[in-house]
């Protein structure tokens, strides 16, 4: 009896053990990286050129994906999300991109590590 005590004792350690790990190394919720910017309608297909840009570096450094780009109707705010295992490495690819149009000119870049974040401005001349 002694012998099957210790037994579950020391499955219920792993059990647990196992979901607390388990917990810790769960994917971040969310987009890796996600770009706010300001537009206007007239904006639509110079928009879905940089989308075509980016998803398009992205697959070929296979550093994650593009997501889906959202647009607030009740004002200009756009969102393009992207994903991936690091977000420094997916930033490293777009970044050029991202610089090069004028669209993205103040653009707010806010990447995600986990439950930490890191947010700044695209500046076209800036070091950024």
């Amino acid at each position: 009896m002694l012998k099957r005590r210790a037994f579950t004792t020391l499955l219920g350690i792993a059990l647990f053990a196992g979901h607390a790990a388990a917990e810790q190394t769960e994917a971040p919720s969310g987009p890796a990286m996600t770009v706010r910017f300001d537009y206007y309608p007239k904006d639509y297909p110079q928009i879905r050129a940089l989308e075509h840009r980016l998803e398009s570096a992205i697959k070929r450094a296979a550093v994650g994906e593009l997501g889906e780009t959202e647009f607030h109707l009740d004002g200009n705010d756009g969102f393009l999300y992207m994903d991936g295992p690091d977000p420094d490495r997916l930033y490293g690819v777009v970044s050029p991109i991202l610089k090069s149009s004028r669209l993205m000119a103040n653009a707010e870049v806010t990447k995600r590590y986990g439950a930490r974040t890191e947010t700044f401005v695209i500046h076209r001349t800036g070091t950024r």
